[in-house]
């Protein structure tokens, strides 16, 4: 290989005048040749554009803009409903409440019994013990019989419950309770009555026998 190849420089790229065709030198704005205005592509300017970056990038602000959207318009979770019976039962209470508040229930009005009422209710009582009273001493003997202890025992609670019933009968009562009391000390009455002659039917106690003294014998000779 010659020593002229070896020295030799690479030819250099003539730049031309895309309009006439003369040379031109770099960075020449004018042809002097033809006088038109020369514009060189820049370099890389025919590099090829890869569209899918922009598809892309578009798809993801758009997921990004749905996901926002999203968010922004989801409607809020209604409070879970009540069950029907407890809302019923919460409607009638409130009910209740505001008739009472309105409505204040009358008063019944009392009555006072008279006293010629409630002195013969006693008179009635005091004739029963004064039966009781002579029965149990026509009756009962020294010692009375089981029979008997729970008759008078009886008699005497049922007693004790018919005064009391009267002395509530000298106060002031209702219509009501005072028709309800008649009739439960009319009732106490009949039964006390019924337990007295079932007193004096009772079995008694057997008499004791008396055992009469035996005369002494006196010597003959006296």
């Amino acid at each position: 290989m010659s020593a002229k190849n070896k020295n030799s420089k690479p030819p250099t790229l003539q730049l031309r005048c895309p309009h006439c065709g003369e040379p031109i030198v770099a960075n020449q704005e004018r042809c002097f040749a033809c006088g038109e205005k020369i514009r060189l592509k820049r370099l890389g300017g025919n590099l090829p554009v890869d569209y899918r970056i922009f598809i892309l990038a578009g798809v993801l602000i758009l997921f990004s803009l749905i996901g926002v959207l999203t968010i922004l318009l989801r409607p809020k979770k209604p409070k879970p409903a009540k069950p029907a019976a407890l809302q019923v039962e919460q409607s009638v209470r409130i009910q209740d409440s505001l008739r009472q508040v309105k409505t204040p229930k009358p008063e019944t009005p009392k009555i006072q019994v008279g006293s010629e009422e409630v002195m013969r209710a006693r008179d009635q009582l005091q004739r029963l013990k004064i039966r009781y009273e002579k029965v149990k001493s026509q009756v009962l003997g020294e010692s009375p019989t089981k029979e008997q202890r729970d008759l008078m025992n009886q008699i005497q609670r049922e007693m004790g419950t018919l005064s009391a019933k009267i002395s509530e009968l000298s106060g002031s009562l209702t219509p009501e309770r005072k028709k309800e009391l008649d009739k439960e000390i009319a009732e106490l009455q009949r039964q006390i009555n019924n337990l007295i002659s079932d007193f004096a039917r009772a079995p008694k106690a057997p008499k004791k026998a008396q055992t009469q003294p035996v005369p002494s014998k006196t010597p003959a000779g006296n």
